[in-house]
């Protein structure tokens, strides 16, 4: 009989119980149901669980159920402290082609962009999420890059507080310029640099 300490010991950083850990460590799936039966076990999502007397890290989870998925646009921007909005619908970037069919109904409070997969990997870094977990996302100079591409995927309090932000802090010149080359936005950064700095 498996007993709460056992799964206890198994939590993740982040607050989680994995069900891909729990039967590495040789214990069968019915376990989890029994003790979400006893209501000592939450069921976050599929293949997630939390016990019910702790706080679970929802980036983290997110992200593990969405392994190709990085924090990007509004969500990044917030965590970067580029924004003071908590945004409405968290922001993943995918790559092309990554079927996200099937996670759109279970994770509804996501917004999925894809991008090329060779664009996809650039900027990607790690970060403590607010509730404690590591999750990945993009660099401040990918945000901004991906702000100024896109500005339809920003609010404009979002975008306008987010280049401000940006621009009057010390940020990397060096990448900004790489990843402004790679994204083809020479005049539009020229343009703000001019003006902001």
């Amino acid at each position: 009989m498996i007993r709460e300490e056992d799964l206890r010991e198994l939590v993740s950083e982040d607050g989680c119980l994995y069900t891909s850990d729990v039967t590495k460590a040789g214990i069968r799936r019915e376990e989890l149901a029994r003790f979400v039966d006893k209501g000592t076990l939450v069921r976050e999502m599929r293949g997630v669980y939390s016990f019910a007397d702790t706080w679970a890290d929802e980036f983290a989870m997110i992200q593990h159920r969405c392994h190709k998925g990085i924090f990007s646009y509004g969500t990044a921007l917030y965590f970067h402290g580029l924004s003071d909005r908590v945004p409405h619908f968290t922001s993943l970037t995918v790559p092309y082609g990554y079927n996200t069919h099937y996670l759109k109904k279970e994770l509804n409070a996501v917004e999925f962009h894809s991008i090329r997969p060779e664009l996809w990997e650039i900027g990607i870094m790690e970060m403590t999420s607010p509730q404690g977990g590591r999750i990945k996302l993009y660099d401040r100079e990918r945000c901004i890059c991906d702000i100024i591409r896109h500005p339809r995927h920003a609010d404009p309090q979002t975008y306008y507080q987010a280049i401000k932000e940006y621009f009057h802090s010390r940020f990397d010149r060096i990448r900004l310029m790489e990843y402004v080359k790679i994204f083809n936005l020479e005049c539009k950064i020229f343009e703000y640099i001019a003006v902001l700095t």
